[in-house]
């Protein structure tokens, strides 16, 4: 009995595989799908934020600040960022997203919510990403960076945020978003997102400061010990705002790593 090659040939999933290759290596196709991805998480965060109601605790410093027009390094975990861009009301801000596709997806969404990007990651392109920031906080913007990002671990906190502050002298806000029926995607970083007709609660930690060390050294610290120990803190208010955040939005507390 004849049997067709298509059907038997081990090669046919390579085959199929190398077409998507070829066609996301074509540049018109590749800013298709870029676009397309974009506009569709544009399309799903707008239709979740017409039915969750948004609340926010322990805000009034960050609000102050905001009202007040001081500069403010605003910082979350990666699974828990959806939802921010709902919660700002500063004068503008600028984050730092990877140099990559989903980066560039990324960058495209937060541009409808009036928030802009500059490129760069802990792996890839941080020092070009933070002269970006800098030159965003120059021009008058706030600040957001994502200490666990792009590609984790989950939870772990990277030391951009605290040389950044130490540069710009901008307080950092560890901040949490916690919903009260949330849904977790099956991503490394179980990224959440509230169910329709719920509840989400933003959490504000208290400010950390990192500033530039005083001349002479008076604590007795290193640079590399100093900026070890805000980086553990800020990773430690990180966790506890979490922990505040899901509180707050009556859910039990889930553990970002």
């Amino acid at each position: 009995m004849k049997t067709t090659a298509m059907a038997t040939s081990p090669f046919v999933p390579e085959r199929r595989s190398g077409l998507l290759r070829r066609l996301r290596n074509n540049e018109r196709f590749a800013r298709l799908e870029i676009t397309a991805a974009a506009a569709a998480i544009v399309v799903v965060l707008r239709a979740v934020r017409l039915t969750v109601r948004l609340e926010s605790r322990n805000a009034e410093a960050l609000e102050r600040c905001w009202r007040e027009g001081q500069p403010v390094l605003m910082t979350f975990w990666h699974g828990r960022s959806l939802m921010l861009p709902f919660f700002y009301r500063g004068r503008g801000a600028c984050i730092m997203n990877s140099a990559h596709r989903d980066g560039e997806i990324v960058t495209r969404a937060l541009e409808r919510f009036g928030i802009s990007s500059t490129r760069g990651s802990s792996t890839r392109g941080g020092v070009a990403g933070l002269r970006g920031l800098l030159r965003a906080q120059r021009r008058g913007l706030d600040l957001a960076l994502i200490p666990d990002g792009p590609r984790g671990p989950a939870g772990v906190a990277k030391a951009g945020a605290v040389e950044l502050a130490m540069l710009t002298n901008a307080p950092i806000f560890p901040l949490a978003v916690g919903c009260s029926s949330p849904m977790r995607l099956p991503t490394w970083d179980r990224m959440m997102l509230p169910r329709p007709f719920s509840r989400a609660v933003l959490y504000v930690g208290d400010p950390l400061r990192a500033d530039r060390q005083p001349a002479g050294g008076e604590s007795g610290e290193s640079g590399a010990q100093r900026r070890e120990r805000l980086r553990a803190e800020l990773e430690r208010r990180l966790r506890a705002a979490c922990v505040a955040a899901d509180r707050a939005a009556g859910a039990p507390a889930i553990e970002e790593t």
